[in-house]
């Protein structure tokens, strides 16, 4: 019998909006009779030199996008919910001392200026509770900190805004990601790793709680750039080739000496690589006797043929390609089609915040 929560709920609908540098991806999840259900979603172009490194640059032209993007989805929810990433976002879980509830927010508040890259009082800075622990025999509480600049939530918010919807929430993208994937309530330590056009997100989940998150300034760019040289082409037809080939494992472009496309797609992902690697040793060195059992990857570059080959052999881990657990709505395949996408992975679980 389901939760009387979860039947009061029935109906709920909201959207989970999802800005990246080269796409925009945008979910509506409804509660039914049923369960959750992502009724609708779609994937489109950002447009050109709006966002760059996470930030929106431009929110008339991306407002404009998203509202586009909407109507043509067809999506009704004027309730959103809105990602942010980039190298000054951050989310971590701090261990601190038991005090009253009431203390908590001014001593997270101390913990933040010895994290944040940024003051604090340019921040935007959320806290949550997330369980208990005893450490070296004493009683700890363990609180997950998430935090933004406000410069960067309040483009956001002005670009969706502009979109004629209502943002409810603004939260720290690779959390998101860990709700989209279903990883809030999976034992064990995984690293989910969005990988994207200009960044890669990365969210250590242990036990189901992330850990910290982490913002790697770089992704697919230099690969598409790559691909772009070789081919003698511009940037959207080596879109268009890399979407082919992918990693060139299995084939690649005939007018090329063999093993050559192969060969700069593999050294044009060398920094991700490097970073992913570097971000897995941290964890090695913070969390004794952690062990990440594999890592689940989504993002634009997760749509890759032989990704998750590559970096399972790079890495030495097993990588999975991770897809939202949300069934689609009946009778709409090309929906449907889009509700196993690794890339609406954020997008979903932003929705998921609200109506979840």
């Amino acid at each position: 019998m389901p939760a009387l929560a979860d039947v009061l709920q029935i109906g709920a609908v909201a959207a989970g909006v999802d800005v990246g540098r080269a796409a925009i991806k945008i979910a509506e999840i409804r509660r039914t009779a049923r369960g959750v259900e992502l009724h609708r979603a779609a994937v489109a172009p950002t447009p050109p030199g709006a966002v760059a490194g996470g930030v929106i640059l431009d929110p008339a032209a991306v407002g404009s996008a998203v509202d586009a993007l909407r109507r043509r989805t067809g999506i009704r929810s004027r309730r959103a919910v809105v990602a942010v990433t980039g190298q000054n976002v951050l989310a971590r879980v701090l261990r601190l001392p038991p005090i009253p509830e009431e203390e908590v927010r001014q001593a997270i508040r101390w913990e933040a200026e010895r994290h944040l890259p940024i003051p604090v009082d340019e921040a935007v800075i959320d806290v949550q509770a997330v369980g208990e622990v005893t450490e070296d025999g004493q009683r700890r509480l363990e609180v997950l900190l998430a935090a933004a600049p406000e410069s960067v939530v309040l483009a956001h918010v002005q670009a969706v805004e502009r979109a004629r919807m209502t943002v409810e929430a603004v939260e720290v993208g690779a959390l998101a990601m860990v709700r989209g994937l279903g990883h809030t309530d999976t034992r064990g330590t995984r690293a989910l790793v969005n990988l994207g056009a200009s960044t890669t997100d990365v969210a250590v989940v242990r036990d189901g709680v992330p850990q910290f998150t982490r913002t790697i300034p770089a992704g697919l760019e230099t690969v598409a750039a790559a691909v772009g040289r070789l081919a003698g082409v511009d940037a959207a037809a080596a879109q268009q080739v890399l979407a082919r080939y992918g990693l060139g494992w299995d084939e690649s472009l005939p007018e090329l000496p063999p093993g050559t496309y192969a060969t700069e797609v593999t050294a044009a992902l060398e920094e991700v690589v490097t970073q992913l690697r570097r971000t897995l040793d941290f964890v090695r060195a913070q969390f004794a006797g952690v062990t990440v059992s594999e890592i689940v990857l989504c993002g634009g570059g997760a749509r890759l043929r032989h990704m998750d080959r590559h970096l399972t052999a790079e890495l030495d881990l097993p990588v999975t390609v991770g897809v939202p657990p949300v069934r689609a709505r009946a009778g709409r395949r090309g929906e449907q089609h889009d509700a196993i996408s690794p890339q609406l992975a954020v997008a979903v679980g932003l929705a998921l915040r609200t109506v979840g």
